[in-house]
């Protein structure tokens, strides 16, 4: 569901190339000020390039196969035969505007290599008719447009698909549907449209671990409002082109979803949208549905079970919303494809950067807080060249790129590899250790690659009421500071204030004497016992510098009812200690030499994920929390230890990005 909240700001309703957000000052979604500036300017060209050479048919109703109607704007390239012509397909649940296009240096592009740009309401949006549900339908809805489009008198019959965010994640069902004629997919930052993947299973992300992403709310108030008026079939497309030249649909008073940032903290959860008088949306009902809820089966959601037949281009970056299952989905897919091509040719890259925030790198990539060095990337000429060679066939050596391109953070390179994960990688397991008083950075807690040889537990205290803070952090866009949530726009920022509070745990290394590369996913077991019968554990891995300033990779979390997975809920018993697994982190990045590797556990990361009450019940509707005493065990019966991806360090497949 991309969970881009559109046309907040002017340059975001037709820029739908960066991530769309919350109100924030357009500066602060990307690098810096004057990356910010570039970025614009270079849409703003491409917009005006797009204007003065395109042709538009706009509100071409197209039927599918329940003869519901969705809304279609074609564009075509200027003074160009309208003949075997290649299209691109783009699928969104946010306004399409004629005048201001979103992924205007992608359109701009293909318009000038002759291609055909299909743009489509998905069901229920804006002009398109129907019920729009989250993810439902998005299989056999892009399959009838792609064999639509190839029909027609101007197709040359090859079809690809574009997107980023919720146009990415209907990708993922389009291509497992197999439609024929569609000959490549380029997803960017798919993650909220994925289900199970390995040991991800999230519904769409909804979930992680079991725990609900609070962040949801704020992207059903702003984004998706149910009301709108529908008009007759009768109606000629030359009717409805003249009404649509001056409504949109669009609302001018829309909500403001930094609304909802206030409404986190009510108890219970499923009363923020009434809280904050929402309409009536798809959160409303996903809420209030545990995780093993059979429902969520109804949503179609990319699963480790689908054979696509499309080479897929995954775009995606370090630091969005659900990198793990993204990678899992890419690894999974081109194993089990049903085609050749698609397990063969399907390629990745991965940024340093936020959720669709890809073209907004500079020379000095600043995510959050960190410079990450010159992340830039020529995305613009490589989605060209995907499509030139699998819808026009030419010979352009695409399928010779790297399997996988991933930016290695610390060393702030890009590198190359063979494989997902990179095979080169060797796991190495670092176990927690202590002397009973890891609470805080100035605490004992220790990682150490030698298993302790005696027994020892971290003990801590967590109160609902007052959750540890989320601090940055991977997610679709930015987070708003406000006097109750207190959290930062998203990316790594230093975590030392957070890690001044008694009830995280600090785990370090000490300074390392060579640099540690890793790239794939971190797996992390711990061993927990608490006086309640269910809580949730937080992990967070983390770069610590020599000035220690500590910055966060990856994160995640698991409610410990769900450690055995969704099948039911199994709870603790007093006196009992429990192996608690995550699903694994998915970083790449280089601890220099003199910095360390950290992770901090705690049981909350909020706002970022709901606060578990402890009870034991539903959380969804309760209000009244019970303060849980946990505690982390470390020795030889009790082995809590992370495992690191580690590359051998010799700079090989080091390579340029530009």
């Amino acid at each position: 569901m991309s969970l881009c909240c559109a046309g907040r700001l002017a340059h975001l309703a037709r820029t739908a190339s960066l991530a769309c957000c919350l109100v924030v000052p357009l500066a602060a979604l990307l690098a810096t000020p004057d990356a910010a500036a570039a970025q614009v300017t270079r849409d703003d060209e491409a917009i005006t390039y797009i204007n003065a050479h395109a042709d538009l048919e706009d509100m071409v109703m197209v039927p599918m196969r329940d003869s519901v109607r969705l809304y279609h704007l074609i564009v075509f390239p200027k003074g160009q035969p309208r003949k075997d012509l290649p299209a691109v397909l783009i699928r969104s649940p946010y306004l399409i505007n004629p005048q201001h296009l979103g992924f205007p240096q992608f359109i701009e592009s293909f318009l000038k290599h002759g291609y055909a740009v299909v743009w489509e309401s998905v069901r229920g949006r804006y002009y398109s008719e129907g019920t729009y549900t989250y993810m439902v339908r998005s299989g056999e809805d892009g399959y009838d447009a792609v064999e639509w489009i190839a029909k027609q008198p101007w197709s040359n019959g090859k079809i690809g698909a574009l997107g980023c965010s919720s146009s990415a994640e209907e990708q993922n069902k389009l291509n497992a549907f197999r439609p024929p004629h569609l000959a490549a997919v380029v997803p960017m930052a798919a993650g909220a449209g994925i289900g199970h993947f390995g040991p991800y299973d999230e519904m769409g992300n909804f979930y992680r671990g079991g725990a609900v992403r609070l962040k949801w709310a704020s992207w059903y108030y702003g984004s998706v409002p149910t009301p709108r008026p529908l008009f007759p079939e009768k109606l000629t497309r030359e009717q409805m082109v003249d009404i649509h030249q001056y409504w949109n649909l669009d609302p001018e008073n829309k909500p403001n979803p930094l609304a909802v940032d206030s409404a986190y903290s009510v108890l219970p959860i499923n009363q923020i949208m009434k809280t904050i008088h929402a309409e009536p949306s798809d959160f409303d009902i996903f809420v209030n549905r545990l995780p093993n809820d059979p429902a969520w089966k109804d949503a179609e959601f990319g699963d480790q079970n689908d054979t696509i037949s499309a080479p897929m281009l995954t775009l995606n970056s370090w630091y969005d919303i659900s990198i793990g299952p993204n990678m899992a989905l890419f690894a999974q897919e081109t194993k089990t494809a049903a085609t050749e091509a698609a397990r063969s040719e399907s390629r990745t890259v991965i940024a340093p950067t936020l959720h669709c925030q890809q073209l907004g790198a500079t020379e000095h990539t600043i995510v959050g807080e960190r410079d990450l060095g010159d992340g830039r990337f020529d995305y613009v000429g490589l989605v060209q060249d995907w499509f030139d060679h699998f819808l026009k066939g030419v010979d352009n050596g695409v399928t010779k790129q790297p399997r996988v391109r991933a930016y290695m953070m610390g060393v702030n390179q890009w590198r190359t590899y063979d494989s997902w994960p990179p095979k080169e990688a060797k796991s190495v397991t670092y176990y927690l250790d202590s002397d009973g008083g890891a609470n805080t950075r100035l605490g004992n807690g220790r990682l150490t690659t030698a298993k302790p040889g005696k027994h020892d537990a971290d003990h801590f205290t967590y109160d609902p009421m007052t959750p540890v803070p989320t601090l940055g952090g991977g997610t679709w866009c930015c987070y708003t500071r406000s006097s109750l949530s207190n959290t930062e726009p998203a990316g790594a920022f230093n975590q030392s204030s957070v890690e001044m509070r008694s009830d995280v745990l600090v785990y370090s290394t000490p300074p390392l004497a060579r640099a540690v590369e890793i790239t794939g996913p971190v797996t992390v077991s711990l061993y927990l016992s608490s006086d309640r019968k269910d809580t949730d554990l937080t992990i967070k891995l983390l770069d610590v510098d020599e000035n220690g300033r500590a910055y966060n990779l990856d994160e995640s979390i698991q409610r410990v009812r769900w450690r055995d997975g969704y099948d039911k809920p199994v709870f603790m018993q007093p006196g009992g200690v429990y192996k608690v697994d995550f699903s694994p982190l998915v970083t790449s990045t280089s601890f220099a030499p003199g910095h360390r590797i950290r992770i901090e556990i705690s049981s909350s990361n909020f706002p970022h994920w709901d606060r578990n009450l402890n009870t034991g019940g539903n959380n969804y509707d309760e209000k009244d929390p019970l303060v849980a005493h946990n505690v982390i065990h470390h020795g030889p019966q009790y082995p809590s230890a992370i495992t690191l991806p580690i590359l051998p360090v010799s700079g090989a497949g080091a390579s340029s990005g530009k």
